[in-house]
């Protein structure tokens, strides 16, 4: 817009023109002086109603800029008067030449105090500096404005505001010397009000989702970015600075759960939905947390996806603690014991399934009421007052119960109350834990009767009848009583058990138990002591008939047939030993080892006998036991030796083969005969390691005389009965052939005929498996007892050895001869090789020669000798 001095040129240019070209242009058109006059006249007034248009014009524009100048005045001292903001013009130096109500109200002034104010001192910067540097580029024209935030200082004390201060500057002229500052202050105390409440809610948020174990997750969906909140790295164990930027986050999520929490995300997205979502994720420590992930999507200006949002939250622990309390819930539900839980009224809230089967009560029968329901009657209300006292004086209680079913059966029951109290120590419930001690007791009842009695007849047992004869016995002392103890042990009853197996055998004894029970006298009493022993005390017995009729009439009654459910019967017989009071012995131990003692003499005179106990069975028992003890010290000591007889092939006259033949020397008695200390080895057991012995020493010399270049021959080794039947015969002898070495076709075992008979079957398998591992098999002893021919050619047999009581009374029996020369023809017959035992005579060689026998043994070459000395016979035949 042009100023006034330059808006009066114009208009002075313009009239001249107007005057001067308009005189020239007329003169130059129109020659005529009067109508020249008239034009001029004419041009005058038209200037002069152009000018006065001009001037209207000009007025009516400044009317009208006048108006809206104070319209606009009008309007920002409105503005200014009724502002939120207060605000003030200030000089440059800070006096304040006008301020509004506002800031009069802010600064707690009046309209008249403020010539004497100062700007600066009502509004101090904390950094004088900057805001002296914001002002010199503000006057510099640098900027237009600045703003800070800043203290306003209050009058008459009070408290000051926190405002913002927005300065700028008004020019006065062209002379910056007027200029001054308008100044506006916008009261902030409820932006930091609100801001402090901001942060304060952040905070509360942060410690809450701290607390809680959770953190805020950001997705941006244009952006494909993940943001974090500091609580997610934490939950992960992350040790970076920048989670976000991690590649292998959902990689993280276990396999079974990361398509699961895929899905949902898209579902989020596809669905706009909140989704919780639980899943297991390893963590950057190495450890598996469980999360629960919570999200909602937010949508953009045209209804897209734009961002998801949502809380990551650790379950780990609540995890735990909901597993622990599963199996916490699991344990009472399937535990043995049962569990009620009331509430302080006594009211049932829960019952397990123990519990319940305990009492024979359905869930719905006992919820809501009173255990009193259960009581039987047995105990009185003091009882149960004294229980209540002590649990709510102590919080619990532990002891026995009786209570009823529901089918009216009364039990006793172990049980123990406790009270349950909240966070405040306020009591909330009570849990009573109960056993059914009703089986427990008919156990205990059972213990003590098996203490006494034997668990499968039902009679008395040892330690029972043991204290129940020393009472007998101490009576008959005093009244003069005579009474007998008698032992009954049943006959073979081992071969039942082996034939039938033991649960025929126990029905059997169980059978004989009752039989003979029922057969007692009254007054009578009796025990099972052992396996297959039972005792019996016959009191009030004049003489010692009467206790050998006792004795007869419990064989007899042992005797009666045990029928099984399938058909068929088994009779066991039984010996009987028997020991009178005061007659044979006075105390209660003597008594039952003079009965015991009997039985052996039973047993010598045929089984199915009675026998009346003597001294001589006592002092013949302890020689067993003696002669015992000092085999066992013998074998561990090393005091057996192995002497060897030659077998001779009676063709040729050579030593083919040599029996080894058990000896005891003792450092006391000297050498010691087997027919003295083997049956004890057989009765005690110490046959088994013996018998190994004598195979693993044999061998072992046998491989000696081989590795000493003398010739091969055949060592033969008697093997007992027992060892070969119980034992683990094929075990032993491929042992001993693997330490010694020995070729196992040298090697002759000699079973007896007799133990292959007594079990055909068992011999036949067991003599295949020693076949199979290449040794030769002898029959001992063969015409002596009870085999079968059809057996025999069944086994796989090598060698039949003629007894010697066949050979000793050749030639002068001629049965003898007889039975040797039946017996040379049958085994030449069969395939085996025959050896006749025992020759002491020339006669006796002829003969066997003259019917074909292939070899002997006996005195007449040799008796058995030592090691040595059997080696010396063999040296001096290859001489």
């Amino acid at each position: 817009m042009p100023t006034p001095g330059v808006a009066a040129g114009l208009y002075l240019a313009l009239g001249c023109a107007w005057v001067f070209l308009g005189d020239w242009l007329l003169a130059a058109l129109i020659t005529d002086a009067a109508q020249l006059a008239r034009w001029q006249l004419w041009k005058g007034w038209t200037y002069v109603a152009l000018t006065a248009v001009l001037a209207a014009w000009l007025v009516y524009r400044f009317r009208d800029a006048e108006r809206k100048r104070r319209l606009r005045e009008d309007e920002f001292s409105q503005v200014v008067r009724y502002a939120s903001a207060g605000i003030a013009r200030v000089r440059i130096g800070g006096q304040i030449l006008w301020a509004n109500p506002r800031l009069l109200e802010m600064l707690n002034v009046g309209e008249s105090d403020l010539p004497n104010l100062n700007w600066r001192s009502f509004v101090p910067s904390a950094n004088s500096a900057e805001i002296a540097e914001q002002l010199k580029r503000l006057l510099a024209g640098e900027i237009d404005h600045y703003v800070g935030e800043r203290q306003c200082l209050r009058a008459g004390g009070l408290e000051p505001l926190p405002v913002l201060c927005t300065v700028t500057r008004v020019r006065a002229g062209e002379d910056a010397s007027g200029d001054s500052l308008i100044c506006a202050l916008q009261d902030l105390s409820g932006t930091v009000q609100a801001r402090a409440a901001l942060e304060r809610s952040e905070a509360r948020l942060r410690l809450a989702l701290e607390a809680s174990a959770s953190g805020v997750w950001d997705w941006d969906v244009r952006a494909r970015a993940f943001s974090f909140s500091p609580g997610i790295a934490r939950m992960l164990a992350y040790q970076g600075t920048d989670l976000a930027s991690e590649p292998d986050l959902m990689d993280r999520i276990l396999p079974e759960d990361r398509e699961r929490v895929r899905a949902a995300a898209h579902f989020v997205l596809g669905a706009g939905e909140v989704r919780l979502e639980s899943f297991g994720m390893q963590c950057f420590d190495g450890q598996v947390r469980w999360f629960q992930a919570r999200g909602h999507w937010y949508a953009g200006a045209q209804g897209e996806p734009e961002r998801v949002t949502g809380l990551l939250t650790d379950m780990s622990d609540a995890r735990s603690s909901e597993e622990r309390q599963r199996l916490a819930m699991a344990v009472v539900d399937n535990a043995a014991q049962g569990v009620l839980v009331t509430d302080t009224q006594g009211n049932i809230r829960s019952a397990n399934a123990a519990a319940l089967r305990i009492l024979g009560y359905t869930e719905a029968e006992v919820l809501g009421r009173n255990p009193r329901m259960f009581q039987s009657g047995r105990q009185d209300r003091q009882f149960y007052a004294d229980l209540w006292a002590q649990l709510l004086r102590t919080g619990h209680w532990q002891g026995e119960l009786w209570n009823k079913r529901k089918n009216g059966e009364i039990f006793p029951e172990q049980a123990a109350i406790s009270a349950v109290s909240d966070a405040g120590g306020t009591v909330t419930h009570f849990i009573c834990m109960f056993t059914d001690q009703s089986q427990s007791r008919a156990r205990e009842q059972q213990v003590e009767f098996l203490v006494g009695h034997d668990p499968l007849t039902g009679l008395a047992n040892r330690d029972s009848l043991v204290v129940e004869l020393e009472a007998i016995r101490e009576q008959a002392r005093a009244s003069g009583e005579h009474f007998a103890v008698l032992q009954l042990n049943l006959d073979r009853f081992k071969e039942v058990n082996e034939s039938y197996g033991h649960t025929v055998g126990d029905a059997v004894l169980r059978h004989i138990a009752a039989q003979v029970q029922q057969a007692l006298r009254p007054g009578d009493l009796i025990a099972r002591l052992a396996g297959d022993e039972i005792a019996v005390v016959a009191r009030n017995l004049r003489h010692a008939d009467g206790a050998a009729a006792v004795a007869r009439k419990l064989m007899e009654a042992a005797a009666r047939p045990w029928c099984a459910p399938e058909g068929f019967e088994v009779v066991v017989r039984a010996s009987v030993g028997i020991c009178m009071y005061p007659d044979h012995m006075a105390s209660t131990e003597a008594l039952l080892q003079g009965a015991h003692s009997a039985v052996y003499g039973a047993k010598a005179l045929g089984r199915g006998a009675w026998c009346f106990y003597d001294e001589a069975m006592t002092q013949a028992a302890r020689e067993r036991l003696t002669l015992e003890a000092r085999l066992r010290r013998a074998l561990a000591e090393g005091e057996l030796r192995l002497y060897y007889q030659p077998q001779v092939d009676i063709a040729s006259g050579r030593i083919v083969g040599a029996e080894a033949l058990l000896r005891w020397q003792d450092p006391d008695e000297g050498l010691i005969s087997p027919d003295r200390f083997i049956p004890v080895a057989e009765s005690s057991g110490l046959i088994a390691p013996i018998g190994q012995w004598v195979l693993e020493e044999a061998c072992r010399q046998a491989q000696q005389w081989l590795t000493a270049g003398l010739p091969a021959l055949t060592m033969a080794v008697n093997v007992s009965p027992r060892q070969f039947l119980l034992g683990d015969l094929v075990a032993g002898v491929g042992q001993a052939l693997s330490q010694s070495g020995f070729p196992a076709n040298f090697l002759e075992l000699e079973i007896t005929e007799s133990a292959m008979a007594e079990r055909p079957e068992q011999a036949l398998a067991l003599l295949n498996r020693l076949g199979d591992l290449g040794l030769r098999l002898a029959v001992d002893d063969f015409g002596t007892g009870y085999s079968s021919l059809a057996h025999i050619k069944r086994f796989p047999i090598d060698v039949l050895k003629i007894d010697q009581g066949f050979v000793r009374d050749i030639p002068e029996s001629a049965d003898d001869m007889a039975i040797c020369s039946a017996i040379i023809a049958m085994g030449h017959s069969m395939g085996f090789a025959v050896l006749a035992e025992g020759v002491e005579t020339p006669a006796q060689l002829d003969f066997l020669r003259e019917r074909g026998c292939d070899n002997y043994q006996g005195y007449l070459r040799s008796r058995p000798v030592p090691p040595d000395a059997f080696e010396a016979l063999l040296r001096a035949q290859s001489v």
